[in-house]
């Protein structure tokens, strides 16, 4: 402890007196420029990057490969594929490579919502189904893309902007997220920036992109809408602003589904989330659905390493209950049964091993992980601080989803946020000694029970005072209430 303390210190001291030195900006080592025309919305692309040898740029698949077509090198000669790659020579330094890629084919043989799907005129790909992979650089390259559509054609990423470009950075094409090109809906919807929701913080915004697919009418696409802004808004009451400064969100109508489909989130290079939506849901039944509020929960959180999947499947799995309530959309005495009835399933995994959870033990041992966070911190604070306010100060402290860390740095930074030792004592006796849980023993020390069907709360109880804190916050922190559409 003294040694970090030192360490700490002279940091600071360092950060302190180091002269006033403006940080170089980034150059990228590679630029696309894409042409997107609807001509059965092909996809032109001309690739340069700077090396000093010769490059490889690689197709994710052998489906992709053969969907390639018109591979020339900067001086118009034709280039061979080698399995699903094509070798360029630079010429002064750059290795440029031109090709078209046939996307609507491609992602009509794929038809999967995880890779690529096509929906009218439109088509939801990660990057990597129509971007080559530069390999031979040495590191993931920076690659700025730039778009140009034909008329009525749009496009979308969850990479920044920096200029009139996307940016790729800190991620290779075949990690990075989703894309929308073609003709859909988009929606920019602005929203708190992270951390902007704080006492005294200069009010910033960021951006919500949603990008809606067709398959909707009228009605049903300002229901969708309406659903997406009173959830984001009901996610950045909890963080105290948004989750990411930026975010995709791409909406995929399914005539096949009366509720939400699958929902899936990517980090790579910037946020993306993916949600299959019923085509003729109904308008009551969004709000109690999980799939976007648990994504949205999931992209405050770093990508952990080293099996670390159970930690953030279980902030998703725990909190988004907590934010339904503190929104005003569930009881708190719902939650506390939900979870009565639930977390059961998730104690194999403390015995098994977390890293090693499979199913419902990687939500639910998690979401058991969250809860014993939330109440060892509240202890630990005489209530002062919780759960949320680790999660929020990883996040504000640059630890978003785009970013990769492990269990153990990830309990590091929330016990900094939180200013106790909580989660690192949880990792090491749960994570790393597969210590078991005794779980009628914490409902015991909570004050909650379950007869015939219905809780009951003893407010006599241990660890009362901390429970009533758990689901709708401290006395002073008020839940700030998300009114529903159908409320006055």
């Amino acid at each position: 402890m003294l040694r970090r303390c030192l360490i700490t210190t002279a940091l600071l001291v360092a950060a302190t007196c180091a002269p006033n030195v403006q940080a170089q900006p980034v150059m990228p080592d590679c630029t696309a420029d894409i042409e997107l025309t609807g001509d059965g919305l092909k996809v032109g692309v001309v690739f340069r990057c700077q090396s000093a040898g010769p490059l490889t740029f690689n197709a994710a698949n052998d489906k992709m490969a053969e969907r390639v077509t018109d591979v020339i090198d900067g001086t118009g000669r034709t280039l061979q594929r080698a399995a699903t790659s094509w070798w360029v020579e630079p010429a002064k330094g750059i290795a440029e490579v031109h090709y078209r890629i046939d996307l609507m084919g491609y992602a009509q043989e794929i038809t999967t919502v995880r890779t690529a799907v096509v929906r009218g005129g439109a088509i939801l790909g990660m990057l990597e189904t129509w971007l080559l992979e530069p390999r031979g650089l040495g590191h993931a390259p920076v690659i700025d893309i730039r778009v140009k559509a034909a008329e009525g054609l749009a496009f979308a990423s969850g990479l920044p902007k920096v200029g009139d470009a996307w940016r790729l950075k800190d991620s290779t094409v075949r990690l990075a997220g989703y894309t929308a090109m073609g003709r859909f809906a988009q929606h920019d919807m602005p929203v708190p920036a992270p951390g902007s929701l704080r006492p005294g913080q200069p009010k910033e915004q960021g951006v919500l992109r949603v990008a809606l697919l067709d398959g909707l009418n009228a009605e049903g696409r300002g229901d969708v809408l309406g659903w997406v802004r009173r959830t984001a808004e009901a996610v950045a009451n909890y963080w105290q602003g948004f989750t990411a400064r930026q975010l995709l969100l791409t909406l995929v109508p399914n005539e096949n589904r009366s509720g939400l489909g699958i929902a899936n989130s990517i980090a790579g290079g910037g946020t993306t989330i993916m949600v299959e939506v019923g085509a003729d849901i109904e308008l009551r039944r969004l709000y109690g659905q999980w799939g976007l509020m648990r994504e949205l929960m999931r992209s405050g959180m770093p990508t952990i390493t080293n099996r670390g999947t159970w930690l953030t499947e279980g902030l998703a799995t725990y909190g988004q209950s907590i934010v339904r309530a503190r929104a005003g959309w569930k009881r708190e005495v719902d939650v506390w049964k939900e979870w009565v009835d639930n977390m059961p399933r998730g104690t194999a995994a403390f015995t098994g091993g977390l890293a090693n959870a499979t199913g419902q033990q990687t939500f639910w041992g998690g979401a058991l992980f969250m809860l014993l966070a939330d109440v060892g911190i509240r202890r630990a604070t005489q209530g002062a601080r919780g759960l949320e306010d680790c999660l929020q100060g990883v996040l504000w402290n640059g630890l978003d989803e785009t970013r990769r860390t492990t269990v153990e740095e990830f309990a590091e930074a929330c016990d900094r946020a939180s200013q106790t030792d909580v989660m690192t004592g949880l990792v090491q006796n749960h994570y790393l000694k597969g210590k078991a849980v005794d779980l009628d023993e914490l409902w015991k020390r909570l004050g909650v029970t379950q007869a015939g069907g219905k809780i009951v709360f003893d407010d006599k109880a241990p660890d009362a005072a901390w429970r009533k804190m758990l689901v709708l916050g401290p006395p002073d922190r008020p839940p700030q209430r998300v009114k529903l559409p159908w409320q006055s």
